[in-house]
């Protein structure tokens, strides 16, 4: 008897971590959802921008580096919020650092487009073009990341509202 007692204690014991693991892992993850919320303006601006910018062709070059001049700093800023973001959650920081990689990698694609203007080398609009479209595939990747996510510990996004 005394084994089957202590057997049924490690079970209840492992099971409370488990659950109280998970509901942690649910708060970590609510709590990131709720900044996410509201990051939506600044994604959705900087799209606006990228449309602009590729509306353009790149024929109009100071039209260009007036969108690109007006958008940086506000990713910049953004970019000093998210970066400040710690998640203790190894999966929610890689995530995370998913999200400050495609800004990165957008604030380098505007710095190829100005070398390109400024050198004459048009590959480097060429790589700034596509680091424009990276940074839209990065955001949808780590928006689909984060619904998976959420959905895999219950957390129900529509809900939440911007912190």
């Amino acid at each position: 008897m005394r084994g089957t007692t202590a057997l049924l204690l490690s079970i209840a014991l492992v099971a409370s971590g488990c659950t109280s693991s998970s509901a942690e892992m649910r708060g970590d993850v609510r709590a990131y959802l709720q900044k996410t919320a509201g990051w939506a303006p600044i994604e959705s601006e900087t799209a606006r921008v990228l449309e602009r910018i590729l509306a353009t062709q790149f024929v109009d070059e100071p039209e260009v580096l007036h969108q690109i001049e007006e958008s940086r700093p506000r990713i910049l800023a953004h970019l000093q919020v998210v970066r400040a973001l710690a998640p203790r959650n190894p999966r929610i920081h890689e995530i995370n650092q998913s999200y400050v990689r495609a800004w990165e990698g957008l604030l380098g694609g505007y710095a190829a487009i100005e070398e390109g203007f400024s050198s004459g080398d048009y590959t480097k609009l060429a790589r700034g073009r596509e680091a424009m479209a990276a940074w839209r595939d990065g955001i949808m990747d780590v928006a689909r990341e984060l619904r998976e996510l959420a959905s895999e510990v219950g957390v129900e996004p529509a809900t939440l509202t911007p912190s």
